[in-house]
């Protein structure tokens, strides 16, 4: 028995040695700005003077901020999208390529070439296809209307539309890891749903899609904490504007840093948009039953 415990303990300082690496970087990246940013929400803080502990008030300033409540609001919309347009749209490339149709590596290949593009790189090539007078877009355009002239990133009807299709369609994640799912269910599944005359959008409707739920709800949490975070592409192109259309939280977080040092405030609204995240976890496990799925 003291032996038996005596490798229980070498097993144990073993394995706290490996991690410790880990643990420290973790600490380090992650856990102290982490607590810092959380500890600076509750002061008045330019970055650089000792931090003033206020309470409340960059909290309750945040919410009679009317740029806040659009910046909540916007990414909250762009959160759906996400959910609702985004990861289905990548669902349904998955399954059409999963039938590999002719061609269908090529295209598999071809639909990750815009994630392989910096966010950056990106926006400029948007800004380039939404340019009033030369544009791709409006060129394309004048050929059914001539006068057609739409300044597509600085006017407050088109403005919006336009930095949400610069993402929205761009969906090579969601279909690679569900292609990757399709791909190792059992072809004995779709041999029984055919000797039973199911078609090909019954087996989509009562084979795939209940056995892709974990997968889906993985590409929900995946897409939406994506935009969450969105960054370059809405700095780039129209840093929030015109007035307050495209703004999100974190170009918010960002310009109050930039433009008005007020690092407290900045991390008042990093937590506000860590909370929102931690929320749509815990709602996607939930409705996709993926912590129950997980633990079988």
């Amino acid at each position: 028995m003291k032996k038996s415990h005596a490798s229980k303990w070498k097993r144990g300082i073993t394995i706290t040695l490996f991690l410790l690496p880990a643990l420290v970087m973790f600490a380090l990246v992650y856990l102290w700005p982490l607590c810092l940013s959380v500890v600076s929400s509750f002061t008045k803080w330019n970055g650089f003077e000792p931090m003033q502990f206020i309470g409340f008030k960059n909290y309750t300033d945040l919410f009679q901020d009317s740029n806040f409540t659009a910046a909540l609001w916007n990414t909250l919309k762009w959160g759906l999208c996400a959910a609702f347009i985004h990861v289905p749209f990548g669902v349904i490339v998955a399954l059409v390529l999963s039938r590999k149709p002719r061609g269908w590596k090529f295209v598999r290949s071809s639909f990750m070439i815009p994630n392989i593009i910096s966010q950056s790189g990106m926006a400029i090539l948007f800004m380039f296809i939404f340019k009033p007078d030369a544009g791709i877009l409006n060129s394309i355009l004048r050929i059914f209307n001539p006068d057609c002239n739409i300044n597509w990133l600085y006017d407050p009807k088109y403005a919006f539309g336009a930095v949400t299709n610069m993402w929205l369609w761009f969906a090579a994640v969601i279909t690679l890891i569900t292609v990757s799912e399709l791909l190792s269910i059992s072809p004995e599944l779709y041999e029984a749903a055919k000797i039973d005359g199911a078609n090909e959008f019954q087996t989509d409707l009562f084979i795939n899609i209940p056995l892709l739920k974990r997968i889906i709800g993985t590409g929900v949490i995946i897409a939406v904490t994506s935009v969450f975070k969105m960054f370059d592409v809405i700095f780039m192109t129209t840093n929030g504007g015109p007035g307050n259309t495209t703004i999100n939280l974190a170009v918010m977080a960002v310009n109050s840093i930039v433009t008005q040092n007020k690092y407290g405030y900045a991390n008042a609204i990093g937590l506000v948009t860590l909370v929102l995240g931690a929320v749509v976890m815990g709602t996607v496990n939930k409705a996709f039953g993926m912590s129950k799925e997980t633990g079988e």
